[in-house]
């Protein structure tokens, strides 16, 4: 008796701690994911400076310029190795012990490259930094007060979820992130952690930024059932744009990989930029305005094409490179300039014109679904950003065609592949597994993808040592002896050596 009333005690205990450390890492995430948006907001506006005439002068500048840029985000990036591309597979690896990163390095050159490549032009977004910058100020946070190598792993979850919160003003979006994109399973200590933080998060991002939405554009009627094939088309095509585009970033990686003279590389990067700058002005940057443009405005279809191919490539060549910024964005722009094709193509022959914003968000969801292949995370935070609720039926068709119109087209959904391509990275690995803690927990919950269901556990051939403390079925947690049998919808709880965790989680998702 005197136990259990121990175990009580030490579980109360853990929730409570629990609460409060999400609360400071939702706070401290969100501060960092505003700080950043307001620097980029900054950048918008210089930049529309730097490329506002083409002349002599200006050029020369933009070159200067540029150069010493270049020079900083490459300092930046050997200082810090693991805080290039957008952050999210270096989160991931760092949860299942694969990465270590130095916060205040990551940190630093999260928001000053970022800033700095936003200012030149660079087609990149600020989610991606925002939910790196989340999870490394809360692994910075974790240590300061002491927690276990688990705790701060789940802080970390925390910390990410809170960073996208806070970017996009969508605290949903921010706990399916961290289920479906990072841990890709359902767990209390990966769902609660994430929600307190987000909407922390998302609260300090409204008394800082205003309480809005990010896009301000919203759907006011919603797309009557016989007009619902209008969704399977524009899943269709996101689905083939986005296999594309996830194509493209790996080709782009292998190009700039090629490179062995770093001046050489940031001399192409900054000329490309320059001249997309001053040759198609809108396609630099994130793409927040231009997006806002098109809901406002019926752009001529040789427009949309320009603005959905500079995009496209640009996009992938600015992130082929390596240097800081996320996806989100201008993905979202190749996705509305989709939906706003497909409307072109239409809407005469059917009187859609009280339809067009329909077509803008569902191309959004739809180029989500098919590049991250988070089906969930692409309804939530799509309908979050728009504050648009009513057309659930449209969005879900267009997210689960444009799914599985990239599945046919057996391209790998860009985080996953990004974070594989890390993993053989040998200077991005850990160097001492150690460091990050001798042991954590995970949970899984088993699916119908575990090929080892119904057998008991001396009969699973597990890759790696493993202790199963537990497995929680039909709302009964047990501890399990070597007869006992693994079954569909059990939530597996194990403790693991940080560097066996890759192949245990893969194991365990039928990998």
């Amino acid at each position: 008796m005197k136990n259990l009333k121990n175990d009580i005690s030490k579980k109360d205990k853990l929730i409570f701690r629990i609460l409060i450390d999400s609360l400071m890492v939702g706070a401290l995430a969100g501060l960092f994911s505003v700080l950043y948006r307001f620097v980029i907001m900054k950048m918008d506006f210089y930049r529309s400076f730097l490329y506002g005439e083409f002349n002599p002068r200006s050029l020369i500048i933009l070159i200067g310029l540029g150069a010493i840029i270049s020079f900083i985000i490459h300092h930046l990036l050997k200082w810090a190795p693991l805080s290039g591309g957008s952050g999210i597979p270096q989160i991931r690896g760092e949860i299942l012990g694969k990465f270590r990163m130095e916060e205040v390095p990551t940190l630093i050159s999260k928001i000053l490259g970022g800033g700095l490549g936003n200012l030149m032009g660079f087609s990149l977004g600020r989610e991606g930094p925002s939910i790196q910058m989340g999870g490394a100020a809360a692994k910075g946070l974790g240590k300061i007060l002491k927690r276990p190598p688990d705790e701060i792993k789940y802080m970390i979850t925390a910390g990410a979820a809170a960073g996208l919160a806070a970017a996009f003003n969508a605290p949903l979006a921010g706990c399916i992130f961290a289920i479906e994109e990072l841990h890709k399973t359902y767990s209390k200590f990966v769902l609660l952690p994430a929600l307190i933080a987000s909407i922390t998060a998302n609260y300090i991002s409204f008394v800082i930024m205003g309480q809005e939405t990010s896009f301000t554009f919203f759907v006011t009627e919603s797309l009557p059932m016989n007009l619902i094939w209008v969704a399977i088309l524009i899943g269709i095509l996101t689905g083939l744009v986005g296999g594309a585009y996830n194509y493209l970033i790996t080709k782009f990686q292998d190009f700039f990989k090629k490179i062995n003279s770093k001046i050489l590389k940031y001399a192409l990067l900054m000329g490309v930029t320059i001249l997309v700058g001053f040759m198609f002005f809108e396609g630099t940057g994130g793409g927040h305005g231009l997006l806002e443009n098109m809901a406002r405005e019926r752009f001529a279809v040789k427009y949309i094409l320009a603005i959905l191919l500079v995009k496209l490539f640009y996009t992938s060549f600015c992130y082929g490179s390596g240097v800081q910024g996320g996806i989100f964005l201008p993905v979202l722009v190749i996705g509305g300039s989709c939906g706003a094709l497909i409307f072109s193509a239409v809407h005469n022959a059917f009187g859609l014109d009280a339809f067009y914003i329909n077509f803008i968000i569902l191309g959004m969801s739809g180029i989500l679904a098919s590049v991250v292949r988070s089906p969930i995370l692409s309804i939530i935070l799509v309908s979050e950003m728009t504050s648009t609720f009513e057309h659930l039926i449209a969005l879900s068709i267009v997210v689960m065609v444009s799914y599985y119109v990239a599945e046919a087209l057996k391209v790998a959904p860009i985080y996953d592949t990004l974070f594989e391509r890390q993993l053989k990275d040998k200077n991005l690995l850990s160097p001492k597994e150690r460091e990050l803690g001798d042991y954590s927990v995970f949970e899984y919950t088993i699916t119908d993808d575990f090929k080892n269901l119904g057998k008991t556990l001396k009969e699973i051939n597990f890759p790696r040592h493993l202790i199963i403390m537990s497995i929680e079925r039909d709302g009964s947690e047990f501890v399990p002896g070597a007869d006992d049998v693994i079954l569909l919808g059990d939530k597996v709880t194990v403790l693991i050596s940080a560097e066996d965790a890759l192949d245990i989680d893969e194991f365990f998702k039928g990998e």
